[in-house]
């Protein structure tokens, strides 16, 4: 605003002295010293899990049960490992006989949407060996399934085995 009445300069804009140039060539001064600096770029939304992440939580599935690292498998299971219908000992119990296991995991199938939840089936193959030197193979696939909605907690969002559909393979 002027500081008094009238039609003010007549003319181009003078450049006021006190704004200097910065490197863009944009002006700056007193007036943008007292805003503070932009922030950089925002963060990138965490990364929405992929094929390949369902793929690999049945492969730490199986190398937790491997190594006899129940705890860590039945939590692999969606809902904290209820989703596998056992508490922790039971599920623990379930593998008292096996020594080992050895997976193949197929390629996955397609992600398929549903009310607020993601789902893809994971085709596996496996044996394994028990204490008498038995060796089982069974053959199905595992579904897992993870939230999509607003307000999921990073570990509803992450890929978990929802349900299981394995046969044993006779000779």
């Amino acid at each position: 605003m002027p500081d008094r009445p009238g039609p003010g300069p007549v003319g181009p804009p003078q450049p006021d002295p006190a704004l200097a140039l910065d490197a863009l060539g944009d002006r700056s001064g007193p007036a943008d010293a007292a805003q503070p600096p932009a922030a950089g770029p925002p963060a990138p939304a965490a990364a929405e899990p992929t094929p390949e992440d369902a793929v690999q939580v049945v492969r730490d599935y199986y190398a937790a049960i491997d190594r006899g690292d129940y705890a860590r498998a039945y939590a692999l299971w969606s809902d904290g490992g209820r989703a596998s219908d056992r508490t922790l000992e039971q599920f623990a119990q379930g593998f008292a006989d096996t020594v080992s296991v050895e997976v193949e995991v197929m390629a996955p199938g397609p992600v398929d949407a549903g009310a607020g939840q993601r789902h893809i089936e994971v085709p596996v193959a496996l044996t394994a060996t028990h204490r008498d030197g038995g060796r089982h193979r069974f053959v199905g696939a595992y579904t897992l399934r993870r939230a999509v909605v607003d307000g999921a907690t990073p570990e509803q969002r992450a890929w978990r085995i929802g349900s299981a559909d394995l046969r044993e393979v006779r000779p």
